[in-house]
């Protein structure tokens, strides 16, 4: 991982954050892999089932995300949609460092999306000469372009996927608000 973001520059503002973002998702990693060796250890008689395993047993049990991995993770429903989110991260964070920088973001599998506009703001300021970054401003414009129409990169900035309205509706045809949809 670490030859890989080298190669695509380490000292870049997208790929500090990248490296920051893995570093974030290893942490994740290694505490479910050690809650889930440990729970395994505990269902077979080997080590005492702590008050912290039963309640991440219980959790589980109940298709709940065990707190103690959301705390340190993100905000999901269900554990099954949890452990989705979880694959579909480290398979963007995964072709990221492998295949390079994507065409579009899947914003909200970030931990920290507010870091990723701030290092791609850094990038546009590098670019260039004579700007800061206070000066730069986010523009936000909703293409009609599906996740699967995008080939290339847009001239500046990035284009993002995975934002969600609440109370409201987006109408593609039109390309403006309207009333939320019923469920």
């Amino acid at each position: 991982v670490r030859e890989a973001i080298t190669r695509m520059g380490a000292i870049l503002p997208m790929n500090i954050f990248l490296r920051q973002e893995l570093d974030r998702m290893v942490k994740v990693l290694k505490v479910v892999r050690h809650t889930l060796q440990n729970m395994n250890l505990a269902i077979e008689g080997i080590i005492i089932m702590s008050s912290s395993l039963k309640d991440t047993f219980d959790a589980m049990y109940d298709a709940r995300v065990p707190e103690r991995w959301r705390k340190i993770s993100w905000e999901s429903s269900t554990l099954g949609f949890w452990f989705t989110e979880l694959l579909e991260r480290d398979l963007q964070f995964r072709r990221w460092y492998t295949h390079g920088r994507p065409k579009s973001f899947w914003i909200t599998g970030f931990f920290n999306p507010q870091g990723f506009l701030t290092a791609m703001r850094q990038e546009i300021t590098r670019q260039h000469k004579g700007w800061s970054l206070d000066c730069v401003i986010l523009q936000n414009l909703v293409t009609r372009f599906n996740r699967e129409d995008i080939h290339d990169h847009p001239p500046e900035g990035v284009y993002i996927y995975g934002l969600f309205l609440e109370g409201a509706s987006w109408d593609r045809k039109q390309g403006k608000l309207i009333e939320s949809r019923a469920k």
